[in-house]
């Protein structure tokens, strides 16, 4: 999977189900050397700590950790930790 870009759709899936999401900002994890930190708008009852997976396009899935939730109406912004294979 490729390092995705603001306003990109991404596909998470979670425990609740799969869900859409938009890609708002792209930072580098400063805690793990490749890591990338996902700041995306989504809908669905996010919680910090919970483990999600990002669907690639090709089917392929890449874990993520939820490091924040932040509220806004329907939509919260969400933070996902990950590592994108090279």
């Amino acid at each position: 999977m490729q390092k995705p870009k603001i306003d990109d759709k991404l596909t998470l899936l979670t425990d609740f189900g799969e869900t859409e999401a938009i890609c708002t900002e792209v930072l580098d994890d400063p805690a793990t050397a490749e890591g990338v930190l996902l700041k995306v708008m989504a809908r669905g009852p996010f919680q910090e700590g919970q483990q999600c997976w990002i669907l690639d396009r090709d089917g392929s899935k890449i874990g993520a950790t939820v490091e924040s939730v932040f509220k806004q109406t329907i939509d919260s912004e969400v933070t996902l930790s990950t590592v994108l294979p090279a």
